[in-house]
């Protein structure tokens, strides 16, 4: 399917869902003619699909999270924007507003920050990221390294670097109390976690990524802990059914777990890809409250 292609189809399913209204307006005038059971259930199909659709979706929640670690910090994570076809730069001003409301140290950003995006509007999507009033680091995700989006990555780093981001590819950054060491893509298999075997320090290690496969890649215990999106925690999250809209190989969901070389957080986003909507899911900021362990 080609570029063009996917954007026609993002925007139909997008305007399309508009059609709710109108559906609605038209069992109101057939409800005399329709069975009370099956307009009863229509009804409740309509107000369910009304609100995953136009309301959750422009939710956004503070979830905070207390993590015993080697180090005090306070981090604001947050990953899947998704801006383009389905979110807007007015949505992601709205996200940066309530950052800037937290108590926190450093912004971690766990990469895929588009969905079929007008390329020629990059720098308009992502103006709003300049205000955010913390030190901001980030890795990119599958949608951002054209799988499967659109072919805009070098046109995306610049935007990022232009508002102040500091984007990590496989790098290491020393902060005052951890390492942070922000690894590639796992879909392109960009994600180089040999560079854990190699840190050589008394500070807790820190690893930022998108995709929480990355993990099983691990060898060893130098990382404390990884920070990761991608899963999106199902998006539509009915029961027993979201665990197979989740795209992992692994196990994968949300929130804080213990795997076998590390602790791993799955924050479950801003965005939305597929269907424009969200189900007992809304939009969410993670707070994570990193307390050292008591001596």
């Amino acid at each position: 399917m080609d570029i063009n292609t996917k954007l026609l189809l993002a925007e139909t399913i997008y305007w399309g869902s508009f059609l709710v209204f109108p559906f609605l307006v038209l069992l109101y005038y057939k409800r005399y003619k329709i069975p009370r059971v099956i307009m009863f259930i229509l009804l409740l199909l309509s107000i369910s699909f009304i609100w995953s659709r136009f309301i959750e979706t422009q939710i956004i929640t503070v979830q905070k999270t207390n993590i015993e670690a080697g180090f005090n910090a306070n981090i604001a994570l947050i990953a899947d924007s998704h801006l383009g076809a389905y979110k807007s730069k007015e949505f992601l001003e709205r996200v940066v507003e309530k950052i800037n409301q937290q108590n926190i140290d450093y912004v971690f950003i766990a990469g895929d920050f588009t969905y079929e995006p007008n390329p020629d509007e990059l720098d308009q999507l992502f103006s709003a990221l300049k205000n955010i009033n913390k030190p901001v680091y980030v890795v990119l995700g599958n949608h951002d390294v054209q799988r499967p989006g659109q072919p805009i990555r070098e046109d995306l780093v610049k935007v990022l670097k232009n508002n102040n981001l500091i984007i990590l590819n496989n790098d290491i950054a020393v902060l005052n109390d951890f390492v942070l060491v922000g690894l590639g893509d796992a879909w392109i298999e960009e994600d180089n976690v040999s560079i854990l075997e190699n840190i050589n320090t008394d500070k807790s290690v820190v690893v930022l990524t998108h995709n929480p496969d990355t993990t099983s890649k691990y060898t060893n215990t130098n990382a404390d802990i990884t920070l990761t999106g991608h899963t999106h925690c199902g998006q539509i999250r009915i029961p027993f059914l979201y665990k197979y809209a989740i795209p992992t190989e692994g196990n994968f969901d949300k929130g804080l777990t213990n795997e076998p070389f590390t602790k791993l957080f799955i924050t479950c986003g801003l965005g939305e890809v597929g269907l424009p909507m969200r189900l007992f899911n809304p939009p969410v900021i993670d707070v994570l409250k990193f307390e050292k362990k008591a001596e």
